[in-house]
């Protein structure tokens, strides 16, 4: 009985920790994510780390896998509801596009996690994890769009959206929407010529010239290829 009574309260602090080592993580990198610099930022006491983990290792592992895992399902989501509704391939795009978004502390998190895997081996497992993560929804999107060999294409996806994310992150501002959006178009359009879709890709490259021609952007005549 005083279980049950206090376990919403407990969950509360986990999740108050998971959080704050995601915030410490993104201001400080992996490496400062200390017993200490994270209690403080939860506003708990110093010894609530070790009710919870094993160590501060597995808490900060634990922060990113809940945090990749969550963004992923709800953007795979978003991608497969836009599949349902026949979206567009630039329509899809454009979506995709807006929810990956940088957003603070979580992607700085992210990103701070791939360096200290790069530098610290024991690590990379967790990193894995994120990079299976993200590789999942640009299957998903790509699927979306019609690709037909998606898990060939997300890898490259992935690390297009990353380097985006990373230099907006760097000097916001920098990135004009159009050419995120283009440069997703001509990855698009590439995988499927070097994949011998290349009906495919001239289908959507007219569809996209026709409505440069109309001036009605480039969603509105696109047909979907799923």
């Amino acid at each position: 009985m005083t279980a049950r009574r206090h376990r919403p309260s407990a969950l509360a602090r986990r999740e108050a920790l998971l959080r704050a080592a995601v915030e410490v993580t993104a201001e400080v990198g992996v490496a400062g994510v200390t017993h200490r610099a994270v209690t403080e930022k939860a506003g708990l006491p110093l010894t609530t780390v070790g009710y919870f983990f094993e160590s501060i290792d597995a808490l900060t592992e634990e922060a990113l896998r809940v945090y990749t895992d969550a963004d992923a399902d709800a953007q795979v989501a978003l991608a497969e509801a836009l599949a349902e509704a026949h979206s567009t391939p630039d329509e899809i795009a454009v979506a995709l596009s807006s929810a990956a978004t940088p957003r603070s502390p979580e992607t700085p998190a992210l990103f701070e996690a791939y360096l200290h895997a790069a530098r610290h081996p024991e690590f990379r497992d967790a990193a894995a994890r994120a990079l299976e993560a993200a590789r999942r929804v640009a299957a998903a999107g790509v699927r979306a769009a019609g690709h037909p060999e998606p898990d060939t294409a997300a890898p490259a996806f992935t690390a297009l959206a990353h380097g985006l994310a990373l230099h907006e992150m760097a000097v916001p501002g920098t990135l004009p929407p159009d050419s995120v959006h283009a440069a997703f178009r001509a990855l698009f359009l590439g995988f499927l010529l070097d994949n011998g879709h290349v009906e495919l890709a001239l289908r959507l490259r007219r569809g996209a010239s026709a409505d440069d021609d109309t001036g009605r952007g480039a969603t509105s005549t696109v047909e979907p290829f799923a």
